[in-house]
Order: C-alpha cells, then structure tokens, then sequence
C-alpha cells in the first residue's frame, strides 16, 4: 500500500513517513503541490495526506489542481503541534485513515499511455554535458519520461537528455524525484518535456 504525503518541511514528512511505515505503508514524500500529478501517474496510491500548512500556503490554481485530484483517494488534511499530530475531519487518527485506506482499491492517473521502453542517453544538469551521467528511460509518454538516477535531482531542476543511438537531445523539467534507497521503488526522476525528441515508434 502507498500513501503519498505532501509537506513543505522535510522534517514533517519525515515524521509521518516513520508513523506510516510502522503502519506497513510505503510513502512517496512530496514537497509541493505541483509535485501531485506527475506522481499519480507514476504510482499506484491508497491515499493521500496533505499538511494543513502547505495547503493553506499554495497558490489558488494550485488548490484548486489538487482539490480536483484528490476527490480520486481516500485524503486527509492534518497538523502537527509540537510532536503531535493530527488527522482533520472525519476519520481524525492516523489509524483511523489507514483502515479506510486499505479498503480502497489502489490507481493511479493516466492522463498520457506510457510505453516501456528501455533507451540509453546521457542525463545533464546543463546543454554541455560536461558531467553527464550515463543513464536509461523505464517508460515514455506523449509528454515526457521517467528515467533512472540515484543522483540528487531537486523539482524544478532543468535536465538536458541526449540519446545515444540519434544524437539527438532533448530538454525537459524535473516534475517528479524518486529517491535512492526508498523500498519496492526505481529511483529516478519524472521529466516534462519542453523541447521534445523525435516521437517513438
């Protein structure tokens, strides 16, 4: 079972992560809204906790994007005060909310069909690719790809891609950041195209 957990402060997510995990949930840990989608589409959830705080700071548009995503999972708004946290609404423990979560049956979103498919390319955090890092796609979509790296990717960042049987490169938006280390997951990061390569066959 996979809970997604969004909060801007590490050492919350943290927090919750720990309580989730002694509940046997695997956690994807977001540190933004805008992180939600491209995560949906990447995995297969349960439910969703969203931090009080984060919520209340985001942007109108970003509310309302994530208000339409999550009437898809069972979610839960909460807080912490000191060490203590706290499930707002109905299902006001964090037990509570995990029983009602095991009883949905996990999806995700596909707003794009992704195809598996397995190509080599060099991944640089510039157009120069003075340390680019030897790398391969899990899957592609019509508007970017998930590809594997266990290096320190942040949202946001910007990523230059060049294929290695064409050479031709590509350009895109860090949306999505997989860890190293996390269980039963490829760390990786999700990319948006901007500047896209040739279509797939």
């Amino acid at each position: 079972m996979i809970f997604i957990v969004i909060s801007v402060s590490t050492v919350i997510r943290e927090k919750i992560t720990t309580s989730l995990e002694l509940e046997g949930v695997n956690v994807v840990a977001l540190s933004s809204l805008g992180e939600l989608k491209f995560a949906l589409q990447s995995k297969s959830v349960s439910g969703i906790l969203l931090d009080l705080f984060t919520s209340t700071k985001a942007s109108a548009q970003e509310k309302q994007d994530t208000n339409d995503l999550i009437q898809l999972y069972p979610h839960a708004r909460f807080k912490f005060s000191g060490d203590k946290m706290s499930i707002i609404g109905k299902e006001n423990t964090l037990d509570s909310f995990v029983d009602v979560c095991r009883k949905f049956k996990a999806r995700s979103i596909r707003k794009n069909q992704r195809r598996i498919r397995h190509i080599a390319f060099h991944l640089s955090s510039d157009g120069n690719f003075e340390k680019a890092e030897k790398t391969v796609s899990i899957n592609f979509s019509d508007g970017g790809c998930f590809v594997f790296s266990a290096n320190d990717w942040q949202v946001g960042d910007r990523v230059w891609l060049r294929f290695d049987d064409n050479n031709v490169e590509a350009q895109g938006i860090v949306r999505f950041h997989e860890p190293w280390g996390n269980r039963n997951s490829i760390p990786g990061i999700g990319v948006q195209f901007d500047i896209m390569p040739p279509a797939e066959n």
